[in-house]
């Protein structure tokens, strides 16, 4: 008789065994599948070149733009730079409140420099990564001979 608590027992454990890797099995087919999470470098780069593009930047105003790949440690990213031509209707100041908005909406930070020949650099930082470098040249600063 004792022989025969002992096999009942068993079969209750396996049986336990067996009814818990069901529920985890059922769990992880029930779980939504997680989107991709895009990186904050590409998201900045993305909403800078729809606010160009609203703007009707065109190829032709675009000076200049690269990437740079930035690593440490911890973490890797992108360094986008783009240097734009203004129009002549247009001043340093010109995509300054959009940036600002982008940069609310992202909580990074951003700032503006200002440069010898005339044009303005945005910077789109957080406290260890620079994102996105922007300078804006406006005409009279080409006619004086801007270098690119």
């Amino acid at each position: 008789m004792e022989r025969k608590g002992k096999r009942e027992s068993l079969w209750i454990k396996l049986y336990l065994v067996v009814l818990f890797f069901c529920g985890v099995g059922i769990w992880f087919c029930t779980q939504p599948v997680k989107r991709q999470k895009i990186s904050t470098d590409v998201s900045i780069e993305t909403k800078i070149v729809e606010i160009l593009v609203e703007h009707n930047v065109t190829q032709d105003d675009i000076l200049k733009q690269y990437v740079r790949e930035r690593k440490t440690v911890n973490a890797k990213w992108d360094e986008f730079y783009k240097v734009i031509k203004l129009k002549p209707n247009q001043n340093i100041e010109f995509f300054q409140e959009d940036f600002r908005k982008i940069a609310r909406d992202m909580k990074i930070g951003l700032s503006r420099l200002n440069n010898i020949d005339g044009s303005a650099t945005y910077r789109f930082y957080s406290p260890d990564k620079t994102y996105s470098n922007i300078t804006v040249v406006p005409v009279k600063s080409l006619k004086n001979g801007y270098k690119k």
